[in-house]
């Protein structure tokens, strides 16, 4: 599989953008961040020997999307891509922006009528190495233990409020005076 000039493997690339839902016309997607210059150059020599892309429009041309400084990659995605964490299970749910992946993409030349012919290409397996950080989850979590810890020291406090003072002078008042031996 390793000399299968149809498939790229990346290893360890963090997800910018994943796009898993159906009801998105583009279709679904993974957009990975390339900021390393051996992964870039993967990417480049995979897009130009399988002259990914329309036919008539610049084939085998790299596309990298740039956001905010970012050169990014967008992986197509099926309803067969496999998306398993370091266990082989399921792990779609840690898909989405900061995961760190490694993943198995292939080519597949196709025609149509419509939309023309040439060279695509679609994610075939995802191992989530490292699941995103759901920022707002992090953040309730981080939340509800600060709110957690505020109430106990508040019960703490208010234990303390509910005991009654004690004066060490108060406990003169209970010795009797003839129990002293001079």
């Amino acid at each position: 599989m390793e000399n299968d000039l149809k498939i790229i493997k990346l290893k360890n690339v963090k997800v910018a953008f994943a796009n898993l839902e159906d009801d998105n016309p583009m279709g679904k997607s993974i957009m990975v961040i390339v900021d390393d210059p051996v992964v870039e150059s993967k990417i480049k020599t995979w897009v130009s020997q399988n002259k990914i892309g329309k036919s008539n429009e610049n084939p085998g041309v790299v596309n990298f999307n740039e956001y905010d400084g970012q050169k990014r990659f967008k992986f197509k995605f099926t309803d067969r891509t496999k998306v398993v964490d370091m266990a082989g299970k399921d792990a779609l749910e840690g898909l989405d922006r900061g995961a760190v992946i490694s993943l198995v993409a292939k080519t597949y030349e196709y025609y149509h009528k419509q939309f023309g012919s040439g060279v695509s290409q679609s994610l075939k397996t995802v191992v989530v190495m490292k699941p995103a950080t759901n920022e707002e989850s992090a953040m309730t979590t981080e939340y509800l233990d600060e709110l957690k810890e505020e109430s106990l020291q508040d019960k703490d406090e208010d234990e303390d409020k509910d005991k009654p003072e004690t004066n060490p002078d108060d406990d003169l008042d209970e010795i009797d005076m003839s129990d002293i031996p001079f």
